[in-house]
């Protein structure tokens, strides 16, 4: 099980990093930050999703350990 959430931990990162990428990009094109926020949000949810993961495995690890 360890496994796998070192594999979504990874997905998060990189769907954070790509959607952030894609955000950047969409603004540039778009030359007004306010018509393109909404973009920003997905990076935003990723990236919070990925500490949660990140904080969950850490948090059994320890927990495995102490055992």
């Amino acid at each position: 099980m360890n496994q796998y959430h070192k594999i979504m931990e990874k997905f998060w990162l990189l769907m954070a990093i790509v959607s952030f990428v894609y955000a950047v990009y969409k603004s540039g094109q778009a030359g007004n930050f306010a018509d393109t926020a909404i973009y920003f949000l997905f990076p935003l949810i990723a990236a919070v999703l990925f500490y949660l993961r990140y904080y969950v495995r850490k948090k059994a690890e320890n927990e495995s350990r102490e055992d």
